[in-house]
């Protein structure tokens, strides 16, 4: 196995892009990674990474055995989890990345019943406003809202949901007057800010057609978690996916708007999704995670 070692060293330094970063990820230290390599080049008779640069840059001959590097380690890491599988119970480190807010109202719920039911996966959880790359960055599965149509990866639907417009009832008192979407321009909003877009709500008429409308918002911020505590505290409306704000509905903390109306900042396909890679043997902890989560999102739904 040692040899495989050697090429989880090769292509790990090159998706890192440093020989410290490698050594983190792989716990070994940058001399250790050097060395490795330099071992791999000798016995390979090939240059593999030019050194010449303060960057890691791999050469040609290293790029061929790259790519074939990474179908190697992709097969065996199936075969393992062939072997693994026949014991059917689900284990191992399982990297999971999610937006923030449905990581920490929707996901993060869940977890400690998923542990009870699963002790033997290790569960590392990421949570960030921005998309990653689950093969460079080393996730199992990355939650997402809002339809994706990547192709090279596996799409799972958790969860149905639209977005819904929410304000605090102090707020509501105040603003009585809002009767119809095109009334939102002139109040205060929460906007979720997308780089230097301007923002924009989209709405469906009583005609069934898609319209649209531009929000100055009062406040606009990456992060949606930031957005509902800012509902809650009276400073405006906020367009926010509904599971995130379910229980501050049922408790009176947020009041829902206009709620005849169907809404949405990017399209109308809402929902929550795991994505995860394509594999011929897909690994028991990844299933057992995604199952789990659609099944305790779906009974949450129903109650």
């Amino acid at each position: 196995m040692k040899a495989l070692d050697s090429l989880r060293i090769f292509v790990t330094t090159l998706r890192k892009g440093s020989l410290s970063a490698a050594a983190r990820s792989l716990s070994l230290s940058p001399a250790t990674i050097s060395r490795r390599i330099s071992a791999l080049e000798e016995e390979l008779g090939v240059q593999l990474v030019d050194r010449t640069s303060r960057k890691l840059k791999v050469t040609e001959a290293g790029q061929a055995f790259l790519t074939r590097a990474e179908v190697v380690l992709e097969a065996m890491a199936e075969a393992e989890e062939a072997a693994r599988s026949s014991k059917l119970l689900p284990e191992g480190r399982l990297r999971i990345h999610s937006r923030t807010q449905i990581g920490l109202r929707v996901i993060a719920p869940l977890l400690p019943r998923f542990a009870e039911r699963h002790p033997d996966i290790q569960l590392e959880m990421e949570l960030s406003e921005h998309p990653v790359n689950l093969v460079e960055q080393d996730f199992d599965i990355d939650i997402r809202t809002g339809e994706s149509h990547d192709s090279s990866f596996v799409i799972k639907r958790l969860l149905s949901s639209d977005e819904v417009l929410v304000a605090s009832p102090s707020f509501m008192k105040v603003y009585k007057r809002i009767r119809h979407p095109r009334d939102l321009p002139e109040v205060r909003c929460l906007t979720y800010r997308r780089e230097h877009e301007a923002t924009t709500w989209k709405y469906i008429d009583e005609q069934g057609e898609q319209q649209e409308l531009v929000i100055r918002g009062v406040l606009s911020s990456n992060n949606g978690e930031l957005l509902r505590l800012a509902a809650i505290g009276g400073m405006g409306i906020a367009l926010l996916s509904e599971p995130t704000v379910r229980s501050c509905i049922q408790d009176g903390s947020l009041v829902r708007l206009l709620p005849d109306y169907r809404f949405a900042v990017r399209g109308f396909s809402n929902g929550i999704y795991a994505v995860f890679r394509q594999s011929r043997a897909l690994p028991l902890k990844v299933r057992a995670f995604v199952d789990f989560i659609a099944e305790a999102l779906r009974e949450g739904d129903a109650a």
